[in-house]
């Protein structure tokens, strides 16, 4: 038995079965199977939720496959196709691209034939090409937990019903993940409670973060609890790299954490708005150079105005290249123009305006993370009122110690600072800062950016049921951060 998949290659059933049969988590194809979806719709059900043979151990010449059809560092693209041949002393294979993927490679020979050749690493056989085998599978592994047999019977039977028609569709997690047989986790998204401020606080979050993100979890974490930069470690007499540090180095998981499954790790990193590292947190992720000129000639704001040219970077031209571009506006009214375009006329004047290139420290700052800032009440008050507002921290640097116990213990529990001082504990303002440049600057950045998000995190408080349970919102996850 044989079938189509989009275009002229066709899927050999019964070869396919017969691999299945050294999976216990992978039901046959059936004659009765039809749903196999078409376009990114199919792609993504087979690269993201179809339960694959990673050891590669049933792969031939003639096997449908997923794989990297361009290789972007950032953002490679994937596609379907049919193995031709494989190497497997160079571990590489040559694969006929389905029609619809051609358009994205990049090499002319590839483009004209549709072959490509690529490592093994970057071809994944999916074992489940209908997505009835996905609802049995996730049937399965569901419906398990009954304790008869009758009873597991009774609810794979429902479950598969509504998952094979369509009625319910799980979570992506739940769809790669449920009889997999795997220790993947069921949920998309995660928040994390509030980071201890110490060095073994931090330690165990990112091993938390790390835990869940390999097993296929998307983070949320906030990041007010962290002491700001340059404020005072007692204990080894030293100072803070401020929260903004620690949080990029909680975001560097993304990059090094192989998801379970294959889709992209997705982290959220919050901020609040009172926290004296706001502004270098907002400014961390520009990667526009114009931008950071336009806040350095713009802001009335000192401390902005500083972090942006700390972010902005600038090469000022070598004495041959300004040689170079006033030797080519020499052609500039002469006729023929020395063959140059008017577009290479208007780049050599400016980069002889300017006396150099732009750009910018450290573009890979924060990049594994989505960032939001945390909005209260009181800040948007002060926006509406055109009012100054505090920059504020526990000040931990005169606190007791007998404070210091306290602060250790409780802080990251409580996290609001409103609240710590209302529990009597000491509160450092670092800074005022007109409310209407700081809201300024995170429109700009989101702007431009598309970072910061904002989230009301007073408004989630008041509204949610999280409260009957004792409870409070701490941040959100990938999944559920608003824009407004």
């Amino acid at each position: 038995m044989t079938t189509f998949v989009e275009g002229k290659n066709r899927i050999n059933i019964e070869s396919l079965n017969k691999d299945i049969e050294q999976f216990s988590a992978v039901h046959p194809i059936t004659k009765d199977m039809k749903l196999t979806h078409k376009g990114v719709s199919r792609l993504v059900m087979l690269d993201r939720y179809s339960y694959k043979d990673t050891t590669k151990k049933t792969l031939k010449v003639g096997d449908f496959v997923v794989l990297t059809v361009k290789a972007d560092p950032k953002f490679p693209a994937r596609g379907l196709g049919f193995i031709e041949s494989i190497d497997w002393k160079s571990k590489t294979a040559e694969v006929k691209v389905e029609p619809e993927y051609v358009s994205v490679l990049d090499d002319e020979k590839e483009m004209k034939t549709g072959v490509v050749k690529r490592s093994l690493d970057t071809i994944d056989k999916p074992l489940e090409v209908y997505y009835e085998q996905i609802a049995m599978r996730n049937a399965t592994g569901l419906s398990s937990v009954e304790i008869s047999e009758d009873k597991r019977k009774e609810w794979f039977q429902k479950y598969y019903e509504e998952l094979s028609s369509l009625n319910f569709i799980p979570a992506g997690r739940v769809l790669y993940g449920a009889g997999s047989e795997t220790e993947v986790t069921y949920f998309n998204c995660y928040v994390m409670p509030y980071v201890r401020d110490s060095r073994e606080g931090i330690s165990d979050h990112r091993k938390k973060v790390m835990e869940i993100m390999s097993r296929g979890g998307g983070v949320g974490t906030n990041g007010s609890t962290l002491r700001p930069r340059n404020t005072l470690a007692r204990g080894v007499n030293g100072k803070s790299s401020g929260s903004v540090s620690w949080l990029d180095d909680i975001a560097k998981l993304t990059h090094l954490v192989e998801q379970g499954g294959s889709r992209r790790g997705a982290q959220m990193i919050m901020l609040v708005d009172s926290h004296p590292d706001i502004i270098e947190f907002i400014i961390s992720k520009m990667q526009n150079p114009r931008i950071l000129r336009y806040l350095i000639e713009n802001t009335e704001d000192e401390q902005i105005k500083k972090i942006a040219e700390e972010k902005l970077k600038f090469i000022p031209l070598t004495e041959t290249e300004e040689d170079l571009y006033q030797g080519i506006l020499n052609y500039k009214n002469i006729p023929g123009q020395g063959g140059f375009s008017d577009a290479v006329f208007r780049e050599a004047e400016e980069k002889l305006r300017t006396g150099g290139t732009y750009s910018v420290h450290n573009p890979e700052f924060l990049t594994g993370a989505n960032i939001s800032v945390c909005i209260t009440k009181e800040f948007m008050d002060a926006v509406e009122n055109d009012d100054y507002y505090e920059l504020r921290f526990p000040d931990v640097e005169n606190y007791t110690e007998e404070e210091m116990k306290a602060y250790n213990e409780k802080w990251h529990e409580v996290g609001d600072v409103r609240q710590w001082e209302e529990m009597g504990y000491g509160i450092r303002i670092y800074r005022h800062i007109k409310a209407k440049e700081l809201w300024k600057l995170i429109n700009i950045c989101a702007t431009y950016s598309a970072e910061p998000g904002i989230f009301f995190i007073d408004n989630a408080n008041e509204m949610t049921n999280a409260k009957s349970y004792g409870q409070q919102v701490v941040a959100t996850n990938p999944c559920g951060e608003k824009i407004a």
